[in-house]
């Protein structure tokens, strides 16, 4: 796997306005763009990515393919749910306690792209991961985590949930999924390293779970520096191994114009950790290279890796 980027996005598209609407993205160009992106990220020492887009935000494996096919960079995909506040209709009314009393039809979807492959491509997910925004976590919440915990001990793949890191809901996702049976060390709570609070994120660390530190150069919603604070305070307290480093940047995001995301990132890149962030957090106290090799190498190794039945698929060089 070599170095690698354990949260980010190739494209994250809404379908439906791209379809009625298809003038407002160049496909070719953008899988293009994205090439070029990724091997940029590879000449700067960058191996693996892992692209954690799913169902609700415009994944699209051909689109993958495509990159993939034009890049050194291996690619590890996702599989999963991003509904930040509930259930997808597909799913919405059959179900365990929906209007139509039924097993969840997306259980075995779910399973089937870590097990078969992503609409018959072949290509398999590596990680299953869902959304909740709501503080404290609601119903929709709670089957979703029912639903993937259920695919994580079919696969044994990791747990990836989006949290809200401002109102703080981490630790009752983590409580969730330990409920439902995902051992705490599978289970990763995306986006916690946007909070300031530290005393929060010990909290979230003792419970054995990973953070994401995985928004670096996103600076509208936390600046870079208090991250590192973030992340060298929990280093010292022994918590280096949980934590997982990215930028959840996307080569193209449809939620924003090209001029707007300029503005609001203007240094997001998949480049960013290695040339501007990592120089910045040796000079914190308790970092040193080897930290840096656990964050990037280590701890993304581990994720892919512990318990896995079977093994994902990578696509690229």
């Amino acid at each position: 796997m070599g170095p690698t980027l354990a949260h980010e996005h190739l494209f994250v598209l809404s379908q439906e306005f791209q379809h009625n609407y298809p003038f407002l993205w160049d496909r070719e160009r953008g899988v293009a763009e994205a090439a070029a992106q990724l091997e940029r990220a590879y000449d700067a020492g960058l191996r693996t990515v892992v692209d954690m887009t799913v169902i609700g935000q415009g994944r699209d494996i051909e689109l993958v393919r495509a990159v993939a096919d034009r890049t050194r960079m291996n690619i590890v995909v996702a599989t999963g749910v991003y509904t930040i506040d509930g259930i997808p209709p597909f799913a919405r009314f059959r179900g365990p306690g929906c209007l139509v009393e039924a097993p969840d039809p997306l259980i075995d979807l779910l399973t089937a792209d870590i097990t078969d492959g992503i609409a018959g491509s072949g290509i398999r997910a590596g990680v299953v991961k869902f959304a909740c925004e709501r503080t404290p976590p609601d119903d929709s919440a709670r089957r979703m985590a029912s639903a993937v915990a259920e695919v994580h001990r079919r696969t044994g793949v990791a747990v990836v949930v989006h949290c809200d890191p401002f109102e703080g809901n981490g630790l009752e996702l983590v409580a969730l999924l330990t409920g439902e049976g995902v051992a705490s060390d599978r289970v990763v709570v995306a986006h916690a390293g946007d909070s300031g609070d530290l005393d929060t994120l010990r909290a979230l660390a003792d419970t054995g779970c990973l953070l994401g530190f995985d928004r670096y150069g996103m600076t509208a919603l936390a600046p870079d520096d208090q991250r590192n604070r973030m992340l060298a305070a929990l280093v010292r307290a022994g918590h280096g191994h949980q934590i997982l480093v990215s930028q959840d940047h996307a080569s193209h995001i449809d939620y924003l114009t090209t001029e707007q995301r300029r503005e609001l990132f203007p240094d997001w890149s998949y480049t960013h950790l290695v040339e501007r962030v990592f120089p910045q957090l040796l000079r914190e106290p308790g970092v040193d290279e080897s930290t840096l090799t656990m964050l990037l190498e280590d701890n993304p190794r581990r994720l892919l890796t512990a318990g896995r039945v079977p093994a994902p698929l990578e696509v690229g060089a």
